[in-house]
C-alpha cells in the first residue's frame, strides 16, 4: 500500500499514519497566520496532512483542490492523475513546547525528581541508608504524568542539557520504563512499582568511586569489573528496607542481564530474567548514549538510540522491546531535527528499521527519503 509516496506495510500502519498527520492538521490550523508561510511541493513530494495554500487547477481550468484543503491519500492520488507539477501548500513555524502548560508542568516534575535522586545519592553515601521517601514520591509524579500525558518520552528530550548524568538518566529509565509498562497494559500499581524500580535501577552507583560514574562506556577492563557490580551494591542497599519489594529488587539487580544468557551479574536467560528488569534493560539501553555523552559534539539523537535497541533486539524481551519501538516511532515523528549536512527539517515519517534515515520535510518544503544512497541521516532533535 502506498500513501504519499511511501509504501506501508499495512492497513493498520497507513490508517495511523494517517491520523497522526491529521493531528498534526489540526495543530497548523491553530497556528497564528503570521506564523504560516508557503512552500510549492513537487506533487511526488506530497504527504497526508499538509494544508493547500491556494486552488489547485487542472490544465483546462477546472478547480481539482480548493485553497486550505487537508491532503490525504485520495487527493494525492488525484493530483498526480492529472500530473500536476507543483502544489502551493501551507507549513508552519516551530513553536515552542513550553507553551503547552502539561509541558511545563512536566518539566517541573522532572527536574524535581532529578533534584530527589542527587539528594538520596548524596544521603546513601553519606550514611548507607536509602531514604525511601523521595524516591517513593518522585515514582508517583513520574507514573502519575505518564498515565496523564500519554507522551511522556516525547517530552524527555526536548528538555535542556545537563551534566549530572546519573541521576538525569535514573529518571529517564523511571519515565521510559513506566511508559513501556503502560503500553502493555499493566496496571497502575504494576507501572508504579516499575517506575520505582527504573528510578532505583542504578542506585549502587552510590557506592562507587564517582571517576567511574561518568566514563562507563570506555572504562579499561578491571574498571569495568567494578563498574558492574553497582547492581549487586544496589540490592544490599535496598535489602535492609522491608517496605521494598521483591519485585523492585529483582528489577534493580537483573536490569544488566540479556535474553541471550549475555548480561550481568548472572547471564540469566529470557524467562529467567524478572519481567521488571526485561523491560527496564529497554529504558536503560535506549536511554544510555543519549544521557551519558556529555560532548554536544557527538550528541546521539533518539532515532539513532532506537536502532541500538533494534539491532540488540534478540538480547532483549521481543515483546517489549516490539512494543518500545512501535509506539516510540509513533512519537518521534513530527519533530525538528537537524541532519548530519547541517540542514534541519520536521519528521514526516519513520522508517522503524533505520529511524534515523526517516523522511524529513526541509525548511523549503522538500522531503527527503534519507534511505536513498549518498542522503544524510538524523543527527540530533532541534530543542
Amino acid at each position: 500500500m502506498q500513501f504519499g509516496g511511501r509504501v506501508f506495510q499495512s492497513e493498520r500502519e497507513y490508517s495511523h499514519r494517517e491520523r497522526l498527520a491529521g493531528e498534526r492538521v489540526r495543530d497548523l490550523e491553530q497556528t497564528p497566520t503570521q506564523n504560516r508561510r508557503v512552500v510549492e511541493h513537487y506533487a511526488s513530494h506530497l504527504v497526508s496532512g499538509m494544508v493547500t495554500a491556494k486552488d489547485v487547477y487542472a490544465g483546462d481550468g477546472t478547480v481539482l483542490v480548493s485553497a486550505g484543503a487537508v491532503l490525504n491519500r485520495q487527493t494525492i492520488e488525484k493530483l498526480n492523475k492529472w500530473a500536476i507539477a507543483k502544489v502551493p501548500v501551507l507549513i508552519e513555524a516551530g513553536t515552542s513546547p513550553l507553551q503547552d502548560p502539561k509541558i511545563r508542568q512536566f518539566m517541573h516534575n522532572y527536574q524535581t525528581s532529578v533534584h530527589a535522586v542527587e539528594q538520596a545519592f548524596d544521603m546513601i553515601r553519606a550514611d548507607g541508608e536509602v531514604p525511601l521517601q523521595p524516591f517513593e514520591e518522585a515514582a508517583g509524579r513520574i507514573t502519575e504524568d505518564v498515565l496523564s500525558t500519554g507522551n511522556a518520552v516525547d517530552q524527555l528530550y526536548n528538555l535542556p542539557p545537563c551534566d549530572d548524568y546519573t541521576f538525569r538518566h535514573c529518571v529517564n529509565v523511571s519515565v521510559v520504563s513506566a511508559m513501556i509498562a503502560m503500553w502493555l497494559k499493566y496496571p497502575a500499581d504494576i507501572i508504579n512499582a516499575i517506575s520505582l524500580a527504573g528510578l532505583m535501577h542504578d542506585i549502587g552507583k552510590s557506592k562507587l568511586p564517582p571517576e567511574l560514574l561518568h566514563k562507563p562506556f570506555r572504562l579499561p577492563p578491571a574498571k569495568y569489573e567494578l563498574y558492574k557490580e553497582h547492581t549487586s551494591l544496589g540490592v544490599e542497599l535496598l535489602r535492609g528496607r522491608p517496605d521494598i519489594g521483591e519485585s523492585v529488587m529483582a528489577g534493580v539487580l537483573e536490569h544488566h542481564e540479556r535474553c541471550d544468557g549475555s548480561g550481568y551479574p548472572a547471564q540469566l536467560r529470557a524467562e529467567d530474567i524478572h519481567p521488571y528488569a526485561r523491560i527496564i534493560a529497554i529504558a536503560d539501553r535506549y536511554d544510555e548514549e543519549l544521557t551519558i555523552n556529555l560532548n554536544p559534539e557527538i550528541v546521539v539523537s533518539p532515532y539513532t538510540s532506537l536502532e541500538k535497541v533494534w539491532d540488540e533486539v534478540t538480547r532483549f524481551d521481543v515483546k517489549g522491546c516490539v512494543t518500545f519501538m512501535d509506539n516510540m516511532t509513533n512519537f518521534l515523528s513530527g519533530n525538528i531535527v537537524a541532519l548530519s549536512d547541517k540542514r534541519q527539517g520536521r519528521v514526516v515519517y519513520i522508517n522503524k528499521e533505520w529511524p534515523s534515515r526517516s523522511m524529513v520535510q526541509l525548511e523549503n518544503g522538500d522531503v527527503l527519503d534519507l534511505m536513498d544512497e549518498g542522503s544524510p541521516r538524523i543527527q540530533h532533535l532541534v530543542r
